[in-house]
C-alpha cells in the first residue's frame, strides 16, 4: 500500500462535503453518492486514497442514518432483523436505546 497522503484526503473529504447541494442532494443517500463521486473524481488522490476517503463516507453515511432514523432499512446477514446500519450488525440498536437510571455498560447482541 502507497504512503496515504492524509492531510490531502481530508481536504478532498472537506471540499466533496463543502459541494454538496442541499437543494438538489435532498437526503442523505444522494449526498453520500454525491460526495463518493466527487472523491472518485479528484484526480490528485490516488486509488489507496480515494478508498480511505470511502470507507470514511461510508462510515459517517451509517452514522447519520442511525442518528436521523433516514434511510433504506435492510436485512442484516448476522441477526436477520431490518436495520439502517449497513456496517454494524446491532448499531441501529445500540444508538437508539434509551437508558434508564443508569449509564450504558456493556452490550450484548444476543439478548438485545
Amino acid at each position: 500500500m502507497a504512503t496515504i497522503r492524509q492531510e490531502i484526503v481530508i481536504a478532498a473529504i472537506n471540499r466533496a462535503a463543502a459541494l454538496v447541494d442541499p437543494n438538489i442532494q435532498n437526503n442523505l443517500e444522494k449526498q453520500h453518492v454525491f460526495r463518493i463521486a466527487t472523491v472518485l473524481a479528484e484526480k490528485s488522490l490516488t486509488k489507496d486514497e480515494k478508498s480511505i476517503a470511502v470507507k470514511i463516507f461510508n462510515r459517517d453515511f451509517d452514522y447519520h442514518k442511525i442518528m436521523f432514523n433516514q434511510g433504506t432499512k435492510r436485512i442484516c446477514e448476522n441477526c436477520h432483523d431490518e436495520c439502517l446500519a449497513t456496517l454494524y450488525c446491532g448499531c441501529s440498536e445500540i444508538y437508539t436505546a434509551v437508558w434508564i437510571d443508569r449509564p450504558y455498560t456493556e452490550w450484548d447482541l444476543k439478548e438485545k
